[in-house]
């Protein structure tokens, strides 16, 4: 019984291990802002192997701490990266906007875009 209960908990660290290996977050995110537009596109590099099992879960954008537009997705359009340009209509020029992806196995990536 020990024996079997050694061995089941090495193959779980094991798997554990294994699948962290696989998963991993976005490694960069641009966006960049139009403001004749008033539309805002951001593109994340995160390859992965399958768009429908491993891709950005999530796109939040906030003013400061304010969440103003979070965006959940079922699958990645590209097994490369991550791109979706998104509509704010209410932002000013001069705003700070925080654009965060977030992955749907493991990991998120932020980065600042200031409208013009």
């Amino acid at each position: 019984m020990k024996k079997l209960f050694t061995a089941a908990a090495a193959l779980s660290v094991l798997l554990i291990l294994t699948c962290s290996a696989w998963a991993h977050p976005p490694k960069s995110v641009t966006a960049s802002w139009n403001g004749a537009q008033h539309a805002l596109t951001v593109t994340a590099e995160h390859s992965v192997n399958d768009v429908s099992k491993h891709y950005i879960l999530s796109l939040t954008i906030l003013d400061g701490n304010k969440q103003i537009l979070m965006k959940q997705y079922s699958k990645q359009d590209s097994p490369e990266q991550f791109t979706d340009t998104v509509l704010l209509k209410d932002i000013k020029p001069g705003t700070k906007l925080r654009v965060q992806v977030t992955c749907n196995i493991m990991g998120s990536k932020e980065t600042q875009v200031t409208t013009n």
